[in-house]
C-alpha cells in the first residue's frame, strides 16, 4: 500500500510540472563567462506572431535570425544565462495596438522595450524603409542582451551608448545616418549634446538621424581607442553609485571633454568622413564654386545682347527719321551736318575768288 502512494504522488507531482510548462524562474545574468551556457528550450527568445495576422513565413523566416544572430552575438555580449524574452513580429503599422505605435518611430522598423524582455518587429515597415531583416534583428538583440548584461542597472546606461553599440554590432547604422552628416556640425561646433542624448532623442526625423550617427561613430571610436572589451567591462562597471560617464573616466583615464575632443579630431582628420563628403557631393560643391562663372558668363551674354538690338534698332530706322546732328531736307531725305556743310561753301568760295582773279588779269588796260 506504501509504494502505490509514492508512485501516485509522484505521478500526481509529474503532471503537475507538465500543466505548467516545467517553467522555474530564470537567473539574472551574473559575471561574464568564458563560455556561454547555452539557451534552453525554455529560456532565450520567444518569437511569436503580433498585430495584423503576419504570414507563417515571415515569423519562421524571423525565428532563424533571432537564433542564428543570438549565438553570433553571445560572445560579443556575453551574457551567463539569457533570461526569456519576446519577439514580437506584427505585420504592418497600421495594425499596430496604439500602445506600441506610440513607441516605433515614423523611419523605424523596430524597436525594444528595456527591462521588459520585448522586442517588436514590424515586417511591413522593413519593406518600405528597404531595412535589412538581418541587421534590425541584430540591432534590436543587442539591446536585450546589453540591457540582461548590465543587469539590475540597465537603466543607468545611456541611450546614445545603447544604439551607438547596437548599430557598431550590427554593422549598420538607423534612418541612413552617416559619419559625413557630422563633418559640417563638427566644424560649426553644433554636434548634439551627449547629456542630452542620454535619456532621448530628438522627436524630429533630422534631429534623430543626427542623433544615430552620431552615437555610432562616437562608440565605434571608443571601441577603436579604447578596445571592445573595456569599453563593454566599463559598461558592467556601472551601478547604482556609478554613472557610465563616470566609469568612462575611470577606464579611458581620460575626462569625458578630453575624449570628445579626440573624437571630434579624428572624425575630421583620421576617418576620412570630409573626403567621403566630397566625393558624395561632389556635384553640388561644383555647382557652387561655378556659380559665380556661370552669373558673368550671363552678364556679358545680355549685355552682348543689348548691342545686338541696338544695332538692329539703327539698321531699322524709317526714312525721314532725323538722328542727332542730321538735317532734313524738303526732299526729306537727311543732308550734311551744318560743319560740313560749312567746309563746303568755304571751298567754293575759294574757287570763285580764284575765277574772279583770271578774269581781271584778261580785261585790264593795255590790251
Amino acid at each position: 500500500m506504501f509504494l502505490p502512494r509514492i508512485l501516485t504522488a509522484l505521478v500526481v507531482l509529474l503532471a503537475a510540472i507538465l500543466l505548467t510548462g516545467g517553467d522555474a524562474p530564470s537567473p539574472q545574468p551574473a559575471v561574464a563567462l568564458a563560455n556561454p551556457a547555452p539557451v534552453s528550450a525554455d529560456d532565450g527568445p520567444q518569437v511569436v506572431a503580433g498585430s495584423g495576422d503576419p504570414a507563417a513565413e515571415v515569423v519562421e523566416r524571423v525565428r532563424g535570425l533571432v537564433g542564428e544572430q543570438l549565438a553570433a552575438l553571445r560572445e560579443a555580449v556575453p551574457v551567463g544565462a539569457v533570461h526569456k524574452f519576446f519577439v514580437f513580429v506584427h505585420a504592418n503599422r497600421a495594425e499596430l495596438p496604439e500602445a506600441i505605435a506610440a513607441n516605433l518611430h515614423e523611419d523605424s522598423p523596430a524597436f525594444a522595450l528595456l527591462g521588459q524582455h520585448q522586442i517588436h518587429l514590424v515586417w511591413g515597415e522593413m519593406s518600405r524603409l528597404g531595412s535589412s531583416p538581418r541587421a534590425v534583428v541584430t540591432h534590436e538583440l543587442v539591446h536585450e542582451l546589453l540591457d540582461q548584461y548590465v543587469s539590475p542597472h540597465g537603466a543607468q546606461l545611456p541611450r546614445w551608448f545603447h544604439e551607438g553599440l547596437a548599430q557598431h554590432l550590427a554593422h549598420d547604422t538607423y534612418l541612413g545616418g552617416r559619419e559625413e552628416d557630422l563633418v559640417w556640425r563638427v566644424a560649426a561646433n553644433r554636434l548634439l549634446p551627449f547629456g542630452e542624448l542620454a535619456r532621448g532623442f530628438p522627436g524630429d526625423r533630422e534631429g534623430m538621424r543626427i542623433a544615430y550617427a552620431q552615437s555610432y561613430s562616437f562608440v565605434s571610436w571608443l571601441v577603436r581607442e579604447l578596445g571592445y572589451e573595456r569599453v563593454l567591462r566599463t559598461a558592467k562597471n556601472v551601478d547604482d553609485l556609478t554613472t557610465f560617464e563616470r566609469a568612462l573616466v575611470g577606464s579611458a583615464r581620460r575626462s569625458t571633454y578630453d575624449l570628445q575632443m579626440d573624437w571630434r579630431d579624428y572624425l575630421l582628420h583620421i576617418s576620412g568622413a570630409p573626403w567621403r563628403l566630397l566625393l558624395s557631393e561632389w556635384w553640388g560643391m561644383l555647382s557652387i564654386a561655378l556659380l559665380p562663372v556661370l552669373v558673368l558668363a550671363l552678364r556679358r551674354r545680355l549685355a552682348a545682347g543689348e548691342r545686338a538690338a541696338a544695332r538692329l534698332r539703327d539698321d531699322e530706322l524709317p526714312i525721314g527719321f532725323e538722328q542727332p546732328g542730321m538735317d532734313a531736307d524738303a526732299s526729306g531725305l537727311p543732308t550734311q551736318p551744318a560743319e560740313q556743310a560749312g567746309e563746303v561753301d568755304h571751298a567754293a568760295a575759294e574757287e570763285e575768288v580764284v575765277r574772279g582773279g583770271h578774269e581781271d588779269r584778261t580785261q585790264g588796260p593795255g590790251w
